[in-house]
């Protein structure tokens, strides 16, 4: 490999790739040959026995003989690379077994025990047609298999299922799943303010006194209903808000943590009314 060079060795790269992707068994068409790479890149391959021309006599039982103009690269498969057939089949036995997952159809538990394996799924596949699935109500009696003379409504009503935890907190949470408007009186819950302290934490802020966290929420609930924004939830939203605002002294209020830069008019105006003032002054 060394003999042949840098460059050469870069054109026995890509056309290696080239021929894993399009499964030509270690046969390089000779136009991509001298599409990738030069005439002399391809005699220096040539002369190391890196590449093989038609009537080559390499002893090695799996270098074939290529058509005219293409080449076949030394000792390209097994134990290196596999063959095209290989691949084929590989994919057609995946296939296949996907195929008879997909064809069984088991809308009901495994009855045979608790949390058994269907046999939609002995072959250890995770996909989404395994049939080791909770009822729709997320419920079942006992603990946690169905009882042969248990019916849906049975299970269902034997133990019903908690409610869900949100991950979206504050008071005005339970508006349900459906995007709605924060609510007039919206508050943060425990966890909310706890996130945002630790948040701040992180980030070498002071933590937030119980008067700054209302002047927080105010300004929260205000500008999410200004900018009419539609949510399941608005705890994420508010720990970020709350994470970066800052004080501007110890027990001052809270301002924005992000000023935003003035513009060139802003600037210029600001400019008159320096000059305006020191001309009053003077």
């Amino acid at each position: 490999m060394i003999a042949a060079g840098n460059a050469a060795l870069g054109l026995w790269l890509r056309c290696g790739a080239y021929a894993a992707q399009h499964l030509t068994d270690g046969i390089v068409p000779g136009v991509i040959a001298r599409m990738y790479g030069s005439k002399p890149q391809i005699t220096k391959l040539v002369a190391a026995g890196l590449w093989h021309e038609q009537g080559h006599s390499c002893r090695h039982p799996k270098c074939a003989q290529p058509q005219p103009g293409d080449y076949f690269i030394h000792d390209y498969l097994a134990p290196y690379n596999p063959s095209r057939a290989e691949v084929e089949r590989k994919r057609e036995r995946a296939a296949e077994k996907k195929r008879r997952q997909r064809g069984v159809q088991d809308p009901l538990p495994d009855r045979e025990g608790f949390g058994g394996e269907s046999s939609a799924n002995h072959d250890g596949f995770d996909d989404d047609s395994s049939t080791d699935r909770s009822p729709e109500n997320g419920t079942s009696a006992g603990h946690g298999g169905a009882s042969p003379g248990d019916s849906r409504g049975t299970r269902a009503g034997a133990n019903p299922s908690p409610p869900r935890p949100s991950h979206e907190g504050g008071a005005g949470r339970d508006q349900g799943c459906r995007p709605s408007l924060i609510a007039a009186d919206w508050q943060p819950s425990d966890e909310d303010v706890q996130a945002a302290q630790f948040g701040r934490s992180d980030l070498g802020r002071e933590q937030l006194t119980a008067q700054q966290i209302d002047a927080v929420t105010r300004k929260f609930r205000q500008r999410m209903l200004d900018d009419q924004v539609r949510a399941a939830g608005f705890g994420g939203r508010w720990r970020q808000w709350a994470e970066n605002e800052r004080t501007e002294a110890p027990g001052g209020v809270v301002v924005p943590f992000a000023q935003q830069p003035m513009t060139k008019s802003q600037q210029a105006i600001a400019g008159l009314d320096r000059l305006r003032n020191g001309g009053h002054s003077a």
